[in-house]
């Protein structure tokens, strides 16, 4: 029974059939079966074990293929030097540009929320509130976000292996720049040895967009190394067809579908990848992990369609309706052209590698209609590069019709960063074939490291990514967290969120005018410490006048005194304590104070 049992899970035809069934399931309760409000709780309750198990048997998959020592020879003590050396340098040289700070103003703290409660709750969920409850820090009216989930999650895990903190956030970018940057050397050196390796670490390396996410909390280098890891896989699958290399394919194009909005585009290079593998092989390969993938992309369907539904997470301006149209593509192929070729620190671009990388792609084009390779004339490398290099190219079509993917907005560049990946290994797959006459890779590193040291280090700490916004809220943390210690509440205008992160309960000024009650109750209780008030002022007078902004007011009835202001470019920000609170019917009635 138990032999027939086994041929039976071993027989390619049954796990075809089970991957089948697999597919319609998860297509019909992706897309079909579950309305919004269920799909969203799913994702909330269980979306964290889905991770969990997808990470797991991919770590797994990594670590036997590991053991095989699949992929290749060992490098020599002089390649590991000089690999290191490149790698460590250019890491160096990004994470010591700035200290760790949230570049994109509240988006780092929503996913930053997100791992919070994924690492104490293991909720898929962002909080709105948090009270400090006999001891414990409670998150409560939590949402399902639209951010994908893969980030939060890693950040999750780090809190559960070393203690929740904010840091850990930015610690594991900090860690991602050396590995995406070790990806890029292994797929550089698989196209053209040492010098293909070199030349692609200094292209990625030398791109401050790229940097500048060492010292964030974003979720772009993360997408960045889960692409290239992506590549690698697939190419090691190409090379020699078998379970585990599918399996580690499969694991990490799931992965990846959760890092980045528009990653679930790359399931379809992966498919033509795996479809190739089936091709060369003459067989049908399909593990049993192949046949839960699309049961575990469950969660991306279910929150994309909560997301599809819930208008307010478009954050559309006032003027649109729609989050892609016709209408953006004009002003966003004009804003990727002023990016790509701006030769100021105001962006945050390498026009080396943009201008190399587009006509490294017009002479791979030209070539390819001119000499058409013999099949198996290519490595699997470049197999695998072009086959996901035009998943990125669709991604960067995509987004130029996206309402808010004006790459000339310095928040919106990072967008670029896998159509950058395309230019990168352009330009290594170009110099491989040049070097048979002249060298061309030689000569592209020295220029590359030129432009690394005199233009790259001055760019890393030169980004505008809500600069001031983020200033601000840095001051207030710094300013609060030099107070004698004790039990605070922070009333703000802006988001919650930083606040939040660091277990100090916060409410916005628009609910505090409906609990006044309650704030005067916690005042001549002593419930609090401090209530500090977070107001911003705005000019007011071209003599230097300013004026609190109209949704920073708080009731007549609330008494105010003044602690520190300071200036952020032309708006000042003020931080004040609540000492009184007069609600509205003792104003109007004053026998109502007498006992």
């Amino acid at each position: 029974m138990n032999e027939t049992l086994t041929r039976l899970l071993h027989r390619s035809d049954i796990r075809l059939a089970a991957f089948g069934l697999a597919a319609v399931a998860a297509v019909y309760l992706g897309f079909i079966g579950l309305e919004v409000e269920p799909a969203g709780m799913v994702v909330k309750r269980y979306g964290y074990f889905f991770l969990l198990t997808a990470f797991a048997l991919w770590v797994a998959a990594l670590w036997r293929l590991w053991s095989r020592r699949a992929g290749g020879e060992n490098l020599s003590r002089q390649e590991w030097l000089w690999a290191g050396l490149a790698i460590g340098l250019l890491s160096l040289m990004a994470i010591n540009a700035e200290a760790f700070r949230s570049k994109i103003l509240y988006d780092e703290f929503v996913l930053q929320s997100t791992a919070f409660n994924m690492h104490y709750f293991r909720d898929t969920a962002t909080m709105v509130r948090g009270y400090d409850i006999l001891g414990v820090f409670l998150s409560t009216d939590n949402y399902l976000d639209k951010r994908p989930n893969f980030y939060p999650f890693l950040v999750s895990l780090c809190h559960d292996f070393t203690g929740y903190r904010p840091l850990n956030a930015y610690l594991l970018n900090a860690v991602l720049l050396p590995v995406t940057l070790g990806l890029a050397y292994y797929l550089g050196r698989r196209l053209n040895g040492m010098r293909g390796g070199l030349l692609a670490v200094l292209l990625l390396g030398s791109l401050p967009l790229l940097g500048q996410h060492a010292t964030g909390s974003s979720m772009e280098l993360l997408n960045i190394t889960m692409l290239l890891a992506v590549v690698a896989l697939g190419a090691a699958y190409l090379r020699q067809p078998d379970d585990v290399r599918l399996s580690a394919l499969v694991l990490g194009a799931v992965l990846l579908a959760q890092t980045r909005y528009e990653s679930a585009l790359y399931v379809a290079p992966v498919a033509v990848i795996i479809a190739l593998g089936w091709w060369r092989e003459r067989r049908v390969i399909v593990s049993w992990v192949t046949v839960a993938a699309p049961l575990l992309l469950l969660p991306c369907a279910l929150q994309n369609k909560v997301l599809s539904n819930t208008k307010w997470m478009w954050e559309l301006r006032d003027n649109q309706e729609t989050r892609f149209s016709l209408d953006y593509f004009r002003d966003n192929l004009r804003g990727a052209g002023e990016f790509f070729f701006n030769t100021n620190a105001y962006l945050a671009n390498s026009w080396p590698l943009a201008t190399l990388g587009l006509l490294a792609l017009a002479w791979i084009l030209w070539r390819l209609l001119r000499v058409r390779p013999a099949p198996g004339a290519t490595n699997t490398e470049h197999t695998a590069l072009l086959l996901l290099g035009l998943g990125m190219v669709a991604n960067t079509v995509l987004i130029l019709f996206y309402y808010w993917s004006n790459l000339g907005d310095p928040i919106a560049s990072r967008f670029s960063l896998p159509f950058h990946l395309v230019l990168a290994f352009a330009i290594v797959v170009a110099a491989a074939a040049f070097d048979r006459r002249w060298p061309a890779s030689w000569v592209l590193l020295g220029g590359m490291t030129v432009f690394a040291l005199g233009v790259t280090t001055t760019r890393h700490a030169q980004h505008l990514y809500s600069y001031l916004g983020i200033d601000e809220v840095e001051w207030q943390k710094r300013y609060v967290a030099a107070l004698p210690p004790g039990e605070r509440i922070i009333i703000t205008t802006r988001s919650t969120l930083p606040w939040l992160l660091e277990k100090t309960p916060a409410i916005l000024v628009a609910r505090a005018r409906l609990v006044a009650d309650r704030l005067k109750h916690q005042l001549e209780r002593g419930t609090f410490r401090d209530i500090l008030v977070l107001q911003s002022l705005r000019p007011a007078s071209v003599e230097g006048d300013h004026q609190l902004e109209p949704e920073d007011r708080l009731p007549p009835g609330f008494t105010l005194v003044v602690m520190t202001e300071k200036r952020f470019g032309s708006k000042v920000s003020r931080i004040s304590r609540l000492v009184a609170v007069q609600l509205a019917v003792e104003a109007d009635n004053p026998a109502a104070l007498s006992p």
